[in-house]
């Protein structure tokens, strides 16, 4: 097999060139698109849903433009689009005809970082909490930092974070875009079947996953999670690797000293330094994370002594495990979980801050054809929970799926997981007992239910 090259910075304008992000209300495009700003393009672009990260883009001086204003994409140097976009799409097209060039996010973003040494986190799981946690220890090292991440981060406005040092990317492998990157540091957290839509099945997902891994080898190397699923089998073979984790055989080892809420006391031992640490965020799932981020720390240099008040601070990533607050005394949280596997890990995490209490989970299903493969799984995860609503299934980019449902999942869950709709969710928290604490997980528009239910208000956005 032939690897790509990934891109450099031959593929990108020279600064001070007028770049078009098609998208840029994206999460992924948004935070790119602060970069560019700062590297001195002219930025500009398009969505259809103009979300408040886009309008702080704004204020920033990056242009939001009509969706149908073909002259700033014409007049361009460069157009850039998410992998969302139809080939097609009247944008793109007019750009073709105009002779700009066109590259997907995942390119621009090699283009931009590949120059610099790079650290890339990868994984089906956990990605976007480890690249957070990364950043957090890499500024606390005096490393300033480059960061994109798949998430909001609450200290930088948004999920981006400029600095003129090291940079530190989120990969993912949605359409394969983690190989336009060209890591000196590769960070794999888990190999679990996800997005096959994008590849030719497994077998597949894990070779593209080895070849993202392998670029590291011999440079600052791998990093593998000793108990992520399929993580070590990718990089099995491959030069340069070392592990991390809560197993006592990994290199870059933690241990979960004491839990308290959301917080936990937790010990890190390596070959290089042995040191507590305080990590803002709960479950043995970000004590593994923050073994990640603190292996890539002294992996780039740094002096064991500064990072064990490096995470104390870190209150995690918006959406993942993010507190809301309470609705007449029952604890609100809002989860990205879309995975069984995610789903799992997050309602274990509830169970160990806030033990005792009455665990009620609302999960949303991302995608018709993620349902249909892993129903089984999701209410079994689900069935953890001690008592779990499902909502109808957010579509994202599919179409529907004849017979495809949430039913596949309550019918696997047999009475344990109950069907609903967003409209009847606060009235049931509102049954609920007083010491609660409710899940709410997701990819898809979920997140705008559990904000509404920790304000108080019914589904509708009135007032209750």
């Amino acid at each position: 097999m032939v690897e790509r090259r990934p891109p450099d910075r031959g593929q990108l304008p020279t600064p001070g060139s007028s770049i078009y992000l098609l998208g840029i209300a994206g999460a992924g495009m948004a935070g790119l698109a602060r970069l560019l700003s700062e590297e001195g393009y002219l930025v500009a672009g398009s969505d259809l849903l103009i979300t408040p990260e886009a309008r702080r883009l704004e204020s920033r001086g990056i242009r939001i433009v009509a969706p149908d204003d073909m002259a700033a994409a014409t007049d361009a140097g460069l157009v850039v689009h998410t992998s969302a976009a139809p080939l097609d799409h009247p944008v793109l097209h007019g750009a073709r005809q105009a002779g700009v060039p066109v590259l997907k996010r995942a390119q621009a973003m090699g283009a931009l970082l590949n120059d610099r040494r790079l650290v890339a986190i990868s994984g089906t799981h956990g990605k976007t909490t480890v690249t957070a946690m990364t950043a957090r220890v890499a500024e606390a090292g005096g490393l300033d930092p480059m960061v994109l991440v798949g998430g909001r981060v609450e200290e930088w406005d948004g999920n981006a974070r400029v600095g003129g040092g090291v940079a530190i990317a989120e990969a993912d492998e949605y359409d394969r875009s983690f190989l336009e990157l060209d890591p000196s540091l590769a960070v794999v957290t888990s190999v679990e079947p996800e997005h096959l839509e994008c590849y030719d099945g497994p077998a597949h997902l894990q070779s593209s996953f080895r070849e993202f891994a392998r670029r590291a080898a011999g440079r600052d190397g791998i990093l593998a999670c000793a108990e992520g699923p399929g993580a070590l089998s990718v990089v099995e073979g491959l030069g340069s690797v070392a592990t991390y984790g809560l197993d006592p055989a990994a290199d870059y080892r933690v241990e979960v000293v004491t839990r308290h809420g959301t917080m936990q006391t937790c010990h890190f031992e390596s070959g290089e330094a042995s040191f507590s640490f305080d990590l803002g965020a709960p479950g043995d799932h970000n004590a593994q994370n923050a073994g990640a981020a603190l292996a890539v720390g002294l992996r780039l240099g740094l002096d064991p002594e500064g990072l064990a008040e490096a995470l104390a601070g870190f209150s995690g990533v918006d959406r993942r495990l993010q507190l809301l607050g309470d609705r007449g005394g029952r604890v609100i949280l809002d989860d990205y979980a879309h995975h069984p596997t995610e789903v799992q890990v997050s309602v274990a995490a509830v169970r160990e801050a806030w033990p005792g209490r009455t665990l009620a989970a609302v999960f949303q299903p991302h995608l018709y054809s993620r349902t249909r493969q892993m129903g089984v799984e999701f209410a079994a995860a689900l069935a953890a929970a001690d008592v779990a609503l499902v909502l109808p299934i957010y579509p994202a980019r599919e179409a529907p799926i004849p017979g495809v449902t949430a039913q596949l999942i309550t019918d696997a869950a047999r009475g344990r997981v109950a069907a609903s709709t967003a409209a009847a969710v606060p009235a049931w928290v509102d049954g609920l007992p007083a010491d609660s604490v409710v899940l709410f997980m997701g990819a898809g528009d979920i997140t705008s239910l559990a904000h509404e239910v920790a304000e108080g208000k019914g589904a509708s956005g009135v007032a209750v």
